[in-house]
């Protein structure tokens, strides 16, 4: 089961909005044009930073979890979840989604749960994922 962008869309995701950035600051910081080709060495670098960095910790992963009773196995989890923030947003015949309330919601993604032939996939953010583990 695929949920999310996988790494290299990501990578594509942070590279190319953080190399504009440092691109546009960096021409206007040292007042040169883009015809010197410095700024986009500066744009270049910092693209592949922030990246690598937004790659790392916002890439989609999928955590399988066995599940022996989906009933004892969804209390649990919203046990967790309700630990990190999170509360059940939606439900559809095959997956529930879990989201934070307020603003944070915004910044902080979701989470998304499958359960198949005794088995559950959890998919979020990398960093997400990471917390939940401890907590399960």
């Amino acid at each position: 089961m695929k949920f999310g962008p996988g790494a290299l869309a990501t990578f594509l995701y942070y590279f190319s909005s953080t190399a504009v950035v440092f691109t546009l600051v960096s021409m206007r910081s040292l007042d040169i044009g883009l015809s010197s080709g410095l700024p986009q060495q500066f744009g270049l670098l910092g693209g592949l930073v922030g990246g690598l960095i937004g790659m790392y910790f916002n890439r989609t992963v999928t955590l399988s979890v066995p599940v022996k009773s989906e009933k004892a196995f969804f209390k649990n989890l919203d046990s967790a979840l309700s630990k990190m923030g999170y509360e059940q947003s939606a439900q559809d015949d095959t997956v529930r989604t879990y989201e934070r309330t307020g603003l944070s919601k915004f910044l902080s993604g979701r989470f998304y749960v499958q359960v198949e032939n005794d088995e559950a996939a959890i998919a979020s953010r990398s960093v997400q994922i990471k917390a939940l583990k401890k907590l399960l």
